[in-house]
């Protein structure tokens, strides 16, 4: 009778009338009822904002629950006292609530209380920066949790522990054990969903929604915070603002920045009128972010400050994120780079220390002071070791993962840093580094599975969690690391700074000696400038040379296209334009420097939004690639050498050739040609009803698919819907003809493999593959395929049959575009 709704404002006279009831309990000796009463009123006034009154009513109740001999009343109110101080920032008093609990002896009416106790501890020490130690509450907690897993209420504060510890573990910066910690909570609340109230299912709405916009996929976060936000409402007011708050990021994330910003306005003038001055902090950074990314630094530096008004300067997240935002605001912007320099300095400093272990902060903060250009503030054998060191720990991050959507997203976020990478080693001419960090993450998911030498089971973006590789010791590598720059960016001596060694790796001079005359990476970045491209080449025999060079006007344009998923347009590209792209992506002369009568063999890996492009086509002056070269597209280096290095199929006995399989589209004007050049392969030609029917072929030399093609990436060719996956699953022949539109296009997209229907073809162990790149002409790409038959079938090499059937077509076709006998391309070994 005396609870008010949420918000609603007290009335004396209902405080009166309790007080009265009160008083009439206490007269009475009624101590379990009065404990009740008391604890009911000190819910109500919390509700009303009225803590002070609620902590002391709640005291009030456990004096009487004491009183009363009801030992389960006197824990749980202590466990509401440990927990609502915490929420007014009284860390101390609750820690105190907390011991409090642990001294009881552990048994099974005490279990719920311990379990509790240890994770608000956790709570605390995640909020003070410890979040190693935090960390090991949380599974100090789950033990007990697991011990006495059928008390009541047990599986929902487990649930609550798993959430706090992959907190823990995302503050930290292992998204891996945080993404793993937190399915374990969602699969166990799902399993007990009458036990899992909607303040707990909220929070893990929330917690997921974080991580998705971490790894790059804020389009499922902001789904995921609207469900919490439902969740939330009229349950907890203040996780209802939390999760707005946090909503900010994603909507920038999302690239609606006009919505961030109106949201950040309504929550700062909501909290600036209800006098929450930290929370008020809180949305003033998220608000600075906002302004950083649209390139407004002094607003960013003007929003941090103001943020500081409201928050303590100290070693809390939002004081790293507060300094974090000045530093890169006035480096940005050309400010004081010492000041810049000492924010780093306690950023890194506190990150670093082993109590915290902050992995993210620490590479973010080390990849910020590559800003710093005042060689008296960070001399130069720091600043690159502070970069590398940037490198590693953004790749570190990604190699934790192991879930393929969420490596390649962490890849795409982190794009800035590995861009800055490439220009850091190839301004100190470190040529072979250049191309070792190209490689990294190009196909690192393809080249998992060729390595496993299986065929798949399962759609390639489902597979079951792969290994995760072992970083604990590079980790403690990159802390050092961190600390020791810390100590120079504070005006400490700068010697002795250990450059940590590059991620990841190349394959042996032997193995790139076996791919080609000429080995060559490309690479795009953008920034403030525009788009620059970098190309790492290497002859057969020599070193790597790596170059770096800003995208000229001309082609500018057609770069930011394809960039933004858009494909060339397969007519109305002016010459001009094929020789700008050609100046800029393969500007090395060793790539020319054969004849049509000797051509070079070029392997070329293209960064992954370069995928629309017809390589043949590229002109050097009047000189087209395919006049000079026999080129071969591989999604990354080590892809290439796997398939090299695969067993050769054992020749069929008898006859010769094996039979030619094929999969033909016969709506298609070209179909009669096809056709005929199937009926005259040497092996035979058998045409087959579906895709699974390659199974019954004995020893086939050739599959041979035609058909339309929808888009990039992985989709559909033909009538007999052939997908990646689908080729992925069988065992193929050696030589694979995708003969339609974007059949070895990956989708324009920077940080995930370049997967294409080609790509199934490699997986599903064709050594070959000839594929199409871009809106390829039907009747020409026909034409080509069915000459390349012909020369493989006289002993051609593919790639020489290809590169033959393309010059022969445009040299008595003049009138046809560069997609029309250029657009078809060869992945894998060639041979």
């Amino acid at each position: 009778m005396f609870r008010g709704m949420p918000g609603e404002p007290a009335d004396p006279e209902i405080w009166e009338r309790a007080a009265r009831a009160a008083s009439g309990l206490h007269r009475l000796g009624r101590w379990g009822e009065l404990a009740g009463f008391y604890g009911d009123l000190a819910d109500d006034a919390w509700r009303e904002g009225r803590y002070r009154r609620s902590l002391r009513l709640l005291l009030a109740a456990r004096v009487v629950a004491v009183r009363a001999g009801d030992e389960a009343k006197v824990v749980s109110v202590t466990s509401l006292l440990a927990m609502r101080h915490r929420l007014r920032g009284g860390f101390v008093v609750a820690e105190t609530w907390d011991h409090a609990q642990l001294a009881l002896p552990l048994d099974e009416s005490t279990a719920r209380a311990h379990a509790v106790a240890r994770r608000e501890l956790a709570t605390l020490r995640g909020l003070t920066g410890e979040y190693q130690e935090g960390i090991a509450l949380c599974e100090q907690a789950l033990q007990v949790c697991r011990a006495f897993a059928d008390r009541p209420q047990m599986v929902l504060i487990h649930v609550q522990v798993l959430l706090e510890r992959s907190l823990g573990e995302r503050l930290s910066g292992r998204l891996d054990l945080a993404l793993a910690t937190l399915a374990e909570a969602r699969a166990l609340a799902e399993a007990h969903e009458g036990e899992v109230n909607d303040l707990t299912r909220g929070m893990i709405a929330v917690r997921e929604a974080r991580l998705h916009v971490m790894v790059g996929d804020p389009r499922t976060g902001l789904a995921a915070y609207l469900r919490a936000e439902d969740l939330f409402t009229g349950v907890s007011a203040d996780n209802l603002v939390i999760t707005r708050i946090s909503r900010i990021d994603c909507l920038r994330a999302l690239g609606r920045t006009e919505d961030a910003l109106a949201l950040a306005d309504e929550l700062a003038e909501e909290c600036e009128r209800a006098g929450e001055h930290s929370r008020l902090g809180q949305i003033l950074l998220e608000r600075a972010d906002i302004q950083y990314a649209s390139g407004d630094f002094a607003g960013a530096a003007a929003t941090a400050r103001r943020a500081g008004r409201g928050q303590r300067d100290d070693d809390s997240l939002e004081g790293l994120r507060r300094r974090r935002h000045l530093a890169r605001a006035l480096l940005a912007s050309g400010g004081d780079q010492r000041e810049a320099a000492g924010h780093l300095g306690v950023i890194l400093e506190t990150a670093c220390r082993p109590d915290r272990r902050d992995l993210a902060r620490t590479w973010q903060a080390l990849h910020e002071a590559l800003s710093i250009s005042d060689e008296s503030v960070l001399p130069s054998a720091v600043w690159f070791a502070a970069g590398r060191g940037a490198l590693i720990g953004a790749e570190l991050q990604r190699d934790l993962l192991s879930a393929p959507e969420a490596r390649w997203g962490v890849h795409a976020e982190r794009e800035e840093v590995y861009a800055a990478a490439i220009r850091l080693h190839a301004a100190v001419e470190d040529h072979d580094a250049v191309a070792q960090v190209m490689e990294l993450g190009r196909a690192d998911v393809l080249n998992r599975v060729l390595l496993d030498g299986s065929s798949l089971t399962r759609p390639l973006t489902d597979l079951p969690l792969l290994p995760p590789s072992a970083g604990d010791d590079r980790l403690q590598d990159l802390f050092e690391l961190g600390s020791d720059v810390a100590r120079v960016l504070a005006g400490g001596n700068a010697d002795e700074i250990a450059v940590l060694p590059l991620p990841g790796g190349l394959p042996s001079p032997e193995e790139l000696d076996a791919l080609a005359d000429v080995v060559v990476m490309v690479q795009l970045g953008h920034g403030t400038a525009g788009w620059w491209s970098s190309t790492a080449v290497r002859e057969r025999g020599g070193r790597w040379r790596a170059t770096v060079e800003p995208v000229p006007a001309r082609p500018a344009p057609w770069i930011g296209r394809m960039a933004a998923g858009t494909p060339l347009p397969p007519r109305g590209v002016a010459r001009a334009v094929w020789q700008a792209l050609g100046e800029l992506l393969l500007p090395a002369p060793e790539i020319w420097q054969g004849t049509p009568e000797a051509p070079r063999s070029v392997v070329i890996c293209p960064d992954p939004r370069l995928w629309h492009v017809p390589y043949g086509a590229l002109l050097r002056g009047d000189t087209a690639l395919v006049d000079v070269a026999e080129v071969t597209l591989t999604p990354s280096l080590r892809t290439l050498c796997l398939v090299h290095g695969r067993a050769r199929q054992p020749a069929p006995s008898g006859s010769g050739a094996g039979a030619a399989g094929s999969l033909l589209d016969d709506a298609l004007p070209a179909y009669a040609r096809e056709r005929a050049a199937l009926d005259t392969w040497p092996g035979g030609h058998r045409p087959l009803g579906g895709l699974a029917d390659v199974a019954e072929l004995l020893a086939p030399a050739l599959l041979y698919v035609s058909g339309h093609g929808a888009a990039p990436g992985d989709t559909t060719l033909g009538p007999a819907g052939v997908t990646l996956d689908s080729l992925a699953t069988l065992p193929l022949p050696e030589l694979l003809l995708l003969v339609g539109c974007w059949s070895a296009t990956a989708a324009s997209r920077y940080g995930r493999d370049p997967l294409s229907l080609a790509v199934g073809g490699l997986l599903g162990g064709a050594r070959t593959v000839v594929a199409g790149v871009g809106r390829v002409g039907e009747q020409a790409a026909a034409r080509i395929a069915a000459q390349t038959l012909r020369y493989v079938a006289e002993g051609m090499p593919a790639r020489s049959a290809l590169r033959a059937a393309a010059r022969a077509l445009r040299d008595r076709h003049p009138e046809l575009g560069p997609y029309d006998w250029a657009g078809m391309c060869v992945m894998g070994a060639g041979d």
